[in-house]
């Protein structure tokens, strides 16, 4: 069984851990509930049970699925041909970051490849067999929009006035 350290809720209420996966993993732990409320004591049972699951050697498969998947997709319609350099690029500084746990204790991964994804995150959610589900890579949450929150720039006050005055008028509620 993973044992979960550094426990701690954030804002919202939600798990907010650190855990060593197998094959001595490191990885910061998250828990995504959904909008039913989950007791704290139940959330850290789902996630270690969650986590348990995956055997280094599945962590290992998966990390080369990804790999693959990844630099495949890079090299897609460009007409070069995709060979054992290349996934190795990759290979040797994708690393696992971190893992978010679902209400329905599905594992999402969480990995960073510095170089060749700058300032962009791998998010690999798996299925109950732990295979691949969805693979996708997104820009890296910056505090600033942590809220969800959209940033606009505007190039000077004369443009964000113009902004602020082409808007419609909000209903009141």
């Amino acid at each position: 069984m993973i044992e979960l350290t550094d426990i701690d809720y954030d804002d919202d209420g939600e798990l907010v851990a650190a855990a060593v996966l197998p094959g001595e993993r490191h990885v910061a732990v998250l828990f995504a509930g959904d909008d039913e409320p989950v007791e704290q004591a139940e959330m850290r049972a789902i996630a270690e049970r969650a986590l348990s699951r995956p055997t280094a050697d599945d962590l290992s498969r998966i990390d080369d699925e990804v790999v693959h998947e990844l630099t495949d997709s890079a090299y897609e319609g460009t007409g070069h041909a995709v060979t054992a350099d290349d996934y190795d690029l990759l290979a040797r500084e994708l690393e696992l970051q971190g893992v978010i746990v679902t209400a329905d204790a599905t594992l999402v991964l969480i990995y960073e490849a510095p170089s060749q994804y700058p300032d962009m995150v791998v998010y690999c959610q798996l299925d109950e067999q732990l295979a691949i589900d969805d693979l996708s890579v997104a820009e890296a949450d910056g505090d600033d929009d942590a809220d969800g929150a959209e940033t606009v720039e505007f190039d000077s006050v004369e443009a964000l006035l113009d902004s602020i005055s082409a808007e419609p008028p909000r209903d009141a509620d």
